[in-house]
């Protein structure tokens, strides 16, 4: 009769008639009934399994979950249902693998960091800096001051060195800190590094060149300017003819105003021997321009520049040229020109310059990753401070220490490192889980659970090497385990029950010596016999019977003669015959006694007997 052969799902791959084989339906010798040479054909297939039908050519005939290792690529792959998928994996190594798929991680033994490969480019997950550069950027840290007050500081390191403390109190450390000396105030607090210096614009100090503020010129109060002109009073300076010119302070203010009606205040340079229009406000239109008939020029603005209005910027390029740029809205628009699609966003973002250009750039068509289609394509590693943490869809996925409770599996991940314990299950309520894995140990968490093993299909529970199972309590069920000492037990401490013929008499005496003392002698030491407290239970049989008299004398028949003697004549007995005698049978009657004895501190004693009915 032909095999059936049925998938995992219950769909039939093939059959396979009788004597035959099928080496097409699967990549395997499918083997039918009574085929002569079955055992190369098996063999054959223990040894692709066993490999993995290891090749540069993915196999012919797969089916979906065959596992292919491609020699090519050295990759473990399987069989979706369409298409060979390699199975991502780790890799632990000081360069980049050229192995690398997408999905993998890769850990740079050499620097100490960890990068996911997007397909393209590995991606840095994490630290931000590099063994060799040393610990860099900022780092948030709780000490106590020296009235064991806890203070929240960050630290500030650059290749390993302490730059300075960020702090919002003011204290003393309690316990020192390497490469900062002194106390902390509010602000940054620079540490021992010489020359340490911040190369920005501040916009306000309370000292400057080690003179304090009050002895720089201000703007809303009267000042004195060695030998300089003096104004003392707010009426300013007045200049022209109709006093169209006015420099002036209202409230403290300075004005430099032009007073004329819908005229022109207008700053004038000279560049070379031509006197130049740099700067022009006219009052008619509202409007300044600044160089506006010269192509060439540039404004530079040193400190804040506040537009109320909108900015409209005619030109190729904008550059701006600060540390810092602050938006108050919360959106900032690209490619808004024209009719804006995916295609014409294509390329756009952010490029911060460098030695390289570290950018966040926009993939329209998927090139880059063809997995993920349109996509945010970021150069460079991110990092995230403090206890941020990476999250998809309002879900935790990864953060310093741990992935997200909403991840439920790692496919290719095949090792982890040390576990401490490992907990199974939701648990029960109260409970953290149903089990769990510490050192040496399984245990259960919620009550009254038993620990089940379960082997699939026909499988046993096989014990490697020569362990023992120890601890075990006395079995309760016809299923239960026993141990050795309750086996030994029960079968050492049985009742012992036989019977014997006791008609002729012998005592007790006689029956533990020559009886019980070889059939069941009690146990000595170590030696395997019969425990105290064991019972034998003898039936013991006595019969006896009554004699019965029987009159011969009526048997007895005799002839006689008469014989002569010296002295004369006498009788003499010449024949004797006996009759037949019947003699009656006698009952013979029987007495049944239960002798009972009892090993009783290493030696057989009589406990007593019961006398049977008759």
């Amino acid at each position: 009769m032909a095999y059936q052969i049925n998938k995992t799902d219950g769909t039939v791959v093939a059959t396979v008639a009788d004597g035959q084989i099928d080496q097409v339906s699967t990549d395997i010798t499918l083997i039918g009934k009574n085929y002569s040479g079955f055992g190369e054909a098996l063999n054959e297939n223990f040894v692709k399994l066993l490999e993995n039908f290891s090749s540069t050519t993915a196999p012919t005939h797969p089916i979906r979950g065959q596992i292919w290792f491609d020699t090519s690529e050295s990759k473990l792959k399987v069989y979706s249902g369409i298409e060979f998928l390699p199975v991502s994996s780790a890799t632990i190594a000081n360069s980049q693998p050229s192995t690398l798929a997408t999905g993998d991680l890769w850990f740079n033994n050499v620097d100490g960091q960890l990068y996911f490969y997007d397909g393209t480019t590995p991606i840095l997950l994490g630290p931000a800096y590099s063994a060799s550069q040393g610990l860099s950027g900022l780092k948030v840290a709780s000490i106590l001051d020296t009235l064991n007050q806890t203070r929240v500081v960050t630290y500030f390191y650059n290749n390993g060195i302490l730059l300075g403390i960020f702090a919002k109190d003011s204290f003393t450390p309690k316990v020192a800190i390497s490469g900062f000396t002194g106390n902390i105030i509010p602000g940054f607090n620079a540490g021992n590094l010489a020359g340490i210096k911040f190369n920005v614009t501040c916009t306000n100090s309370e000292q400057l060149g080690g003179a304090i503020a009050t002895t720089y010129v201000r703007k809303d109060t009267s000042n004195e300017i060695n030998g300089q002109i003096r104004i003392n009073t707010d009426l300013g300076i007045v200049a022209g003819s109709a006093g169209q010119a006015n420099l002036f302070v209202t409230n403290g203010n300075v004005f430099l105003a032009n007073s004329a009606s819908d005229k022109n205040l207008t700053l004038s340079v000279r560049k070379f021997t031509t006197q130049e229009d740099a700067i022009k406000i006219s009052a008619d239109t509202r409007t300044v321009d600044i160089y506006s008939t010269f192509s060439d020029s540039s404004v530079n603005i040193g400190g804040s520049l506040v537009i109320s209005g909108n900015l409209t910027v005619d030109g190729t390029t904008t550059t701006v040229n600060t540390s810092t740029l602050t938006i108050e809205d919360k959106n900032i628009e690209l490619a808004t020109s024209g009719s804006p699609t995916d295609i014409l966003a294509d390329g756009g973002g952010l490029t911060l310059k460098g030695d390289t250009d570290h950018t966040i750039v926009w993939n329209a068509n998927g090139v880059a990753l063809p997995n993920l289609g349109t996509s945010w394509n970021i150069n460079d590693h991110i990092n995230l401070v403090g206890t941020k943490y990476f999250a998809i869809n309002g879900q935790m996925v990864i953060s310093e220490t741990s992935l997200g409770s909403g991840i439920t599996s790692i496919p290719g991940v095949t090792s982890f490192g040390k576990q401490t314990i490992i907990n199974v299950g939701p648990g029960l309520a109260g409970d953290p889980a149903y089990m769990r894995f510490q050192d040496n140990k399984i245990s259960t968490l919620s009550s009254n659970l038993d620990i089940e093993i379960e082997p699939d299909g026909n499988g046993n529970v096989v014990l490697l090497g020569d362990p023992r199972i120890t601890g075990m309590a006395d079995p309760i069920d016809q299923q239960d385990a026993a141990t050795k000492e309750y086996v030994d037990e029960t079968i050492e401490s049985r009742t012992i029950i036989f019977s014997m013929d006791l008609s002729d008499g012998k005592p007790n005496a006689y029956i533990v010596t020559n009886i019980l003392n070889n059939l069941a002698p009690p146990m000595i030491g170590p030696v395997v016999n019969y425990r105290d407290g064991t019972f034998a239970k003898i039936l013991c049989t006595l019969l006896s019977n009554s004699s019965t008299g029987v009159d011969l004398g009526p048997l007895v028949s005799q002839s006689t003669a008469t014989f002569n003697t010296p002295s004369g004549t006498a009788p003499a007995v010449t024949n004797v015959a006996l009759g037949t005698a019947t003699v009656p049978g006698q009952s013979v009657s029987t007495t049944r006694i239960i002798k009972t004895f009892q090993i009783l501190g290493g030696a057989w004693s009589h406990v007593g007997d019961t006398v049977l009915p008759p």
